[in-house]
């Protein structure tokens, strides 16, 4: 298994570390661990990760991501395409799924609805 599919399941396992997430215009935005920029897109009937080692924000990014200027970014991107693996699919998948729920407040509803249930 890859290092970024291992990198990947340890976000999942932990998704109390992933702290801000910013909707782009097709990305997804956030911090993992308060100091790792990461960006996810769905794309091409994949997914695709982009790590971002720079100085700029979650907010700089996005506006990069509207304008299509990443000329002066540096970034390493990772595939599900290009990976080829069907736990790597999975993991992405996941992921991608946590960051939409964290950037809609999905949880917060969802705990709300369990919470104020008759079925416990």
């Amino acid at each position: 298994m890859s290092k970024i599919v291992q990198a990947v399941n340890a976000m999942i396992s932990n998704p109390e570390k992933i702290g801000r997430v910013v909707r782009g215009e097709e990305e997804f935005f956030f911090l993992y661990n308060n100091k790792y920029k990461w960006s996810m897109a769905q794309r091409d009937g994949g997914y695709a990760l982009w790590f971002y080692p720079g100085n700029e924000t979650l907010d700089d990014l996005a506006v990069s991501e509207q304008s299509g200027d990443w000329d002066n970014t540096p970034m390493v991107t990772y595939s599900t395409t290009e990976i080829g693996t069907k736990e790597a699919k999975s993991s992405f998948s996941e992921l991608y799924t946590l960051l939409k729920e964290k950037v809609y407040g999905v949880n917060a509803a969802l705990d709300d609805i369990i919470a104020n249930s008759d079925l416990f």
